[in-house]
């Protein structure tokens, strides 16, 4: 596999998503892959459902930079697709990394972690998102992640509040790392916006940014919906635009139809991040439905504060912890079934406090970015990988 930097130790991550793939758990990697890769060789194992649709099947590794990827063959469960078993083991096997990082929970960290312990790798966990706990058989995977990540050498999370819940489900203290992430759009290097400050007019519409697919339909662009046409019954003028694709987009444009929302709702596809760095610029306010802790951090919020943006963003949603303290966030209760619509309604009429919000953004947006976040991040490998080189060196 032939990197210059072999002799300084191999990493592999693995990964079920990944590059070009974008959304907050594949930037992650791709951030922190590159980043390794400057003092060591990285390999990342990831499925082939990143691939965009029709894509020829992949060389054995294709190169990213001074990353190799391996895009492998996977299977689907539920909405998601994993890699299979025994291509992912194979391909490791050929690999040998000295360290290995998992990115939880997901089937295929899991056969990666397996790896590490039946070989006796050191291997670190990030773990970027909880597991619903709605049905029989969430529960028993969620305690199986946790035997697992009592077994990992670290365990990265993006928030005190992932900490804590690991804390209470038996992972050590002394071994999870807080760092949340940075802004990815712009690949880590913001774009210009030309529209600054334009959110504050009276009619500057809300934005929701998310994959429109059923992988991700935790973030509960339906409950916005509702939440919009309610406003409207109540005689809040208000529209919305929705960034982004996928498979179930022509169910959201049905529902925002059938609600009586045509002309106020605009499903706008897929942006360029210059794009969406405009429309943050220029947004009341990016809206976070989602109502529980299966939407991880939420790196998107990270981004729209760059611009100003406000954040209206669910107590369950670890991000709002941390917006909300600075005055940069609207946290609502997502056990209140108008809470949602409470605070909108407050936005679209009470400029003041929308004004205060984004003033919070702009506070908060410089401790965001990426230094020192990427070491940080990073620190728990390179550990490991100098440890290892100590051990060769005193043989």
């Amino acid at each position: 596999m032939g990197s210059p930097n072999a002799g300084r130790g191999r990493v592999a991550i693995v990964s079920h998503g990944f590059f070009p793939t974008v959304g907050g758990s594949e930037r992650y990697h791709l951030f922190t892959a590159r980043a390794v890769a400057e003092s060591a060789e990285v390999e990342v194992f990831t499925s082939d459902r990143n691939l965009p649709p029709g894509s020829p099947a992949p060389p054995e590794r294709v190169a990213l930079g001074a990353v190799g990827v391996h895009y492998l063959p996977s299977r689907k469960l539920d909405a998601e697709r994993f890699v299979r078993v025994g291509a992912l083991w194979r391909a490791l096997r050929r690999f040998r990394p000295d360290v290995l990082w998992a990115n939880h929970p997901s089937p295929t960290a899991d056969v990666g972690a397996i790896y590490a312990l039946l070989t006796r790798r050191p291997w670190v966990a990030t773990y970027h998102a909880d597991v619903s706990t709605d049905r029989w058989r969430n529960r028993r995977y969620l305690a199986w992640e946790m035997w697992l990540l009592r077994r990992a050498r670290w365990v990265l999370v993006t928030s005190d509040r992932y900490r804590d819940i690991l804390v209470h489900r038996g992972i050590r203290s002394d071994r999870i790392v807080v760092a949340p992430p940075g802004p990815y759009i712009g690949d880590g290097v913001l774009p210009t916006a030309t529209n600054a400050g334009t959110g504050g007019r009276t009619d500057a519409p809300f934005l929701f940014v998310g994959a429109l697919d059923a992988a991700h339909g935790y973030k509960r662009l339906d409950l916005l919906l509702e939440a919009m046409a309610a406003l409207g019954r109540a005689n809040v003028t208000s529209s919305l635009e929705v960034i982004g694709d996928g498979d179930r987009r022509p169910e959201f444009e049905a529902q925002s139809a059938s609600l009586g929302l045509t002309g106020r709702v605009h499903f706008l596809g897929r942006l360029d991040d210059a794009q969406v760095a405009e429309r943050m610029a220029g947004a009341r306010a990016l809206v976070m439905p989602a109502p529980d802790s299966t939407e991880g951090f939420g790196s998107v919020a990270v981004e729209a504060v760059q611009y100003g943006c406000p954040v209206v963003v669910s107590a369950n949603v670890s991000v709002g912890d941390l917006l909300g303290r600075a005055g940069a966030a609207a946290v609502f209760d997502p056990a209140r079934a108008d809470a949602m619509q409470t605070v909108l309604g407050r936005l679209a009429t009470d400029p003041a406090w929308r004004a205060s919000l984004s003033e919070g953004a702009r506070t908060i947006a410089p401790s965001l970015r990426w230094e020192p976040r990427l070491a940080a991040m990073t620190a728990p490998v390179r550990e490991l990988l100098t440890r290892r080189n100590a051990n060769r060196s005193g043989r």
